[in-house]
């Protein structure tokens, strides 16, 4: 007999939520199945680095009597998960990194953490993710790599890889990641889920590790875009003890039919053939829901370059972040990693400038789009997830780190794909503050495609 219930996990957070509150299902029930799964999948997803199921069900068992007593708080009993470059009080925060394994736990919960605490989540544990925020296939040396449940072996994207696979897998509800220049979105979109990047400072960072602060974002993922105005809503607020949090003032949703944006990128993004196809369709799909499509020119200088500028930025401040480990033993960094670290070592202070000179030049390009349109809609990745061991695509943030640049909005929502087939994802970037325009445009989206949250055939293969 089934240890968990496929159709039970398989639901989105909405659903879940409706669920325990109507006490068709009881908390202790919900974590119970959640970590079930969760220990089947660790062979094949291996998205957890760590789970304490003890807490998670004396958590579990304090939301039923909440909801017993009618007490019930906006997310009580629904299970949620952490990508491990992101505090969660008593829990090693080791950012997918060697040098972090032994670290003492944190003292503390992130902001979004406690704010997702306060409301009755039941944190689940911590998600594996690529090493130290600083890739996007989530190929970890020191942890394993993280696989799509979509397909073993193929990447679930990153950083936030664990974070894509373990919504996708229904092993949580819910997940927070990070993006930095698509490492929420680019997971969302490989492996079949929603995944918001909201205004920059809208969710706090302190008490995460950084990859570059300018860029840093937390941002969460779901199996329905239904689920974040909840989600939104529960993380995001001002936080005076952050340098990046900023009082985002959120507009309502944009009324009536939408000038939606589409670059004239060509031949520089790289877009596969089959990805194009995906996108076309999606677009004529919004159309038919009343928005107006809008020609838009290619940017005024390549996306690789603005990804490059960005690299360098991030490498660059993490030879702050982690100065005391790259001083001592360098085994502990992957050799991918020391390349990068290295390279960022013999660059100048000039050469960071004219990084960051050039992340204004993407701000601006993007502010310029945004002037001529309400939305702008492009793929999120240029290609679907690959197999682990093969060259990462360099093109693969190339349409995500404009949003991080200029501190936009941006959302990944999936676009209907054949059975059998790997994920593709439509991106939607506004203006900031404008989270709510994206979420109701990608509400409707999902509607006229007829979404319905479920599994990945692939689970059949490990499912407890």
């Amino acid at each position: 007999m089934s240890h968990a219930d496929a159709g039970l996990l398989a639901r989105d957070l909405t659903d879940q939520r409706a669920l325990l509150a109507d006490r068709q299902v009881s908390s202790v029930e919900l974590a119970t199945q959640t970590l079930a799964a969760v220990a089947a999948s660790a062979g094949a997803v291996n998205a957890y680095l760590s789970v304490d199921a003890d807490a998670v069900l004396a958590a579990a068992a304090a939301s039923d009597a909440r909801i017993a007593e009618g007490r019930a708080r906006p997310l009580e009993g629904v299970p949620v998960a952490v990508k491990d470059n992101i505090d969660v009080a008593g829990m090693v925060t080791t950012a997918g990194m060697g040098t972090r394994r032994h670290a003492a736990p944190a003292a503390a919960d992130n902001p979004a953490v406690a704010a997702l605490r306060a409301a009755g989540a039941v944190i689940v544990g911590k998600l594996n993710m690529h090493e130290a925020a600083m890739g996007a296939d989530n190929a970890n040396p020191f942890y394993g790599d993280c696989h799509n449940p979509h397909r073993h072996g193929y990447t679930p994207g990153g950083s936030s890889g664990g974070s894509g696979a373990a919504v996708a897998a229904g092993l949580c509800a819910a997940a927070l990641g990070t993006d930095t220049m698509g490492s929420v979105r680019i997971p969302a979109a490989y492996c079949g889920v929603v995944g918001l990047k909201p205004s920059w400072g809208a969710i706090s960072t302190r008490g995460t590790v950084p990859l570059c602060r300018r860029l840093d974002h937390i941002g969460p993922l779901a199996r329905s875009a239904r689920d974040l105005p909840l989600l939104l809503q529960t993380l995001a607020g001002f936080d005076p003890d952050c340098a990046q949090s900023r009082p985002i003032h959120f507009l309502p949703a944009q009324a009536g039919g939408l000038r939606l944006g589409v670059v004239d990128f060509g031949a520089a993004a790289e877009v596969d053939a089959d990805v194009q196809a995906a996108f076309e369709e999606g677009l004529r799909v919004l159309a038919g829901l009343g928005h107006q499509r809008v020609a838009l020119p290619g940017p005024a200088f390549t996306s690789g370059q603005a990804r490059r500028a960005g690299l360098l930025m991030c490498e660059a401040e993490m030879l702050i972040e982690h100065a005391d480990a790259w001083a001592g033993d360098r085994s502990l960094f992957s050799p991918l990693l020391v390349k990068l670290m290295g390279w960022a070592e013999g660059k100048t202070a000039a050469d960071l400038a004219a990084a960051s000179l050039l992340a204004d030049r993407a701000q601006v390009q993007l502010q310029q789009w945004l002037a001529a349109c309400d939305v702008l809609v492009m793929p999120t990745a240029p290609q679907r997830a690959f197999a682990h061991g093969t060259p990462v695509p360099a093109s693969q943030a190339d349409l995500t780190a404009y949003a991080n640049m200029a501190g936009n909005p941006a959302l990944s929502l999936p676009l209907p794909v054949g059975a059998g087939e790997l994920p593709i994802g439509l991106q939607l970037v506004g203006r900031i503050g404008g989270e709510y325009t994206l979420i109701t445009l990608a509400q409707a989206f999902q509607q006229a495609v007829g979404h319905v949250p479920a599994l990945p055939a692939a689970v059949q293969e490990w499912w407890p």
